[in-house]
């Protein structure tokens, strides 16, 4: 009897046009439009707008940054996580790894979009494509034009020798050159890494199995900064200050310039000191050009209830009419090359440093290797240890988490 009506139960619901559990595809998305309210409204539009083309119950569900990977990787594992999640390149191998996603090269294939070679490149493990690009994001140098000034420097400094000049001049009006967020909780890819990529150098061998960041570039990466702290051009605060967007040193007139900036930030900056002292610049140049710039990505899970109803789902969100607003809305780019040259000043400037973007190296390990790295780049800089020592001593700690 309780089969037989749990049956009728079932029917009366389709006959009502309540989605069947299959055709329910969940999304975690997470603040990449980082106004909360605005966020809530553009998602809440995309639900419906996709509701109303497909017979597909949509819920996007908004995460917070805070604990993303845990929370992540115990939903994964334990397959109580959504159908489709919001990823990075340097996540993915890690998943991938642990068979918890499924490729989605046909979905890419399909859109008839020429993305950006890099992105696509960035989200592919051994030859397979496991995340559509839904935004790229790119960092780039930002200047307060006006604390150079004062400090008698015309022309601002676009490589490491010329911060390393500028540095006691600004240090002598108590002001340093660089913001550095040196905090061991910050993600190195917005401190450290674009410098050791400056340098020419890698966090991973080619083959992926020994750490590679103790090479003579790391070093002069490191060494970058350990002697601009000694000439004091970083903040006093430098191993446990975080990036934060209501406290920036530089929108608020006490640090010169920023090597890792996002246009969002940029535009915080010129709201604090004025549009004619700010200064989007290329990325610094140490051997090389470079800064951090990344895809975001829609991941398919393995344990997806329907993979032909997410993979709609993908298409959908991954379509010019909804990619075109979320970029507009976050101060992002579109993941495509044929991007037009935005109007705004702000955007043009970021979009002619997105050639010297990357997204860094894809690897397994690469979460837990920042973690391992961090506390000594951080003895470096409070002198407890020579860039050489901190980075060999690193490097015994990953090689022998690597196996290698």
């Amino acid at each position: 009897m309780r089969r037989r009506l749990a049956a009728l139960l079932a029917l009366s619901l389709a006959a009502c046009g309540a989605p069947a559990p299959d055709d329910v595809v969940t999304l975690w998305m997470y603040p990449i439009i980082d106004d909360e309210p605005r966020s809530k409204a553009f998602w809440h539009e995309v639900e419906t707008g996709f509701e109303a083309a497909h017979d597909i119950d949509l819920r996007i569900q908004l995460q917070p940054w805070a604990a993303r990977q845990e929370k992540i990787g115990t939903a994964l594992l334990s397959g109580s996580g959504p159908d489709i999640v919001l990823l990075q390149p340097d996540m993915i191998p890690q998943y991938v790894g642990q068979r918890a996603l499924q490729p989605v090269g046909d979905v890419v294939a399909a859109s008839g979009r020429a993305f950006r070679p890099a992105a696509v490149t960035s989200l592919t493990v051994r030859g397979e494509v496991y995340g559509v690009p839904l935004y790229q994001t790119v960092t780039t140098t930002v200047y307060n034009r006006k604390l150079f000034a004062e400090a008698g420097i015309t022309a601002l400094p676009r490589t490491w020798d010329e911060v390393r000049a500028a540095a006691p001049k600004l240090a002598a009006r108590g002001v340093p050159v660089l913001d550095y967020p040196g905090s061991a909780e910050e993600t190195l890819n917005i401190t450290f890494y674009p410098l050791l990529w400056q340098a020419g150098g890698s966090v991973f061998s080619a083959d992926g199995r020994r750490s590679a960041f103790s090479s003579p570039e790391g070093v002069a990466a490191l060494r970058f900064l350990v002697d601009l702290k000694a000439a004091g051009g970083l903040p006093a605060d430098v191993t446990t200050r975080k990036s934060s967007v209501k406290d920036d040193p530089v929108a608020q007139g006490r640090a010169a310039m920023s090597h890792v900036t996002t246009a969002a930030e940029a535009r915080g900056i010129m709201a604090g000191i004025g549009q004619e002292n700010t200064v989007i610049g290329l990325p610094l140049q140490g051997k090389v050009r470079a800064s951090f710039g990344q895809p975001g990505a829609l991941s398919l899970v393995r344990n997806a209830k329907n993979t032909a109803a997410a993979k709609k789902v993908l298409a959908h969100l991954s379509s010019p009419e909804v990619v075109d607003e979320l970029c507009a809305r976050s101060d992002f780019f579109a993941p495509w090359t044929d991007v037009p040259a935005p109007a705004d000043e702000v955007a043009r400037g970021f979009l002619d440093a997105l050639p010297d973007a990357s997204a860094g190296d894809p690897h397994p390990q690469a979460r837990k290797v920042m973690s391992l790295l961090a506390p000594h780049l951080q003895a470096a800089l409070l002198g407890r240890s020579s860039p050489e020592q901190a980075l060999a001593d690193a490097a015994t700690e990953v090689d022998g988490m690597l196996g290698g």
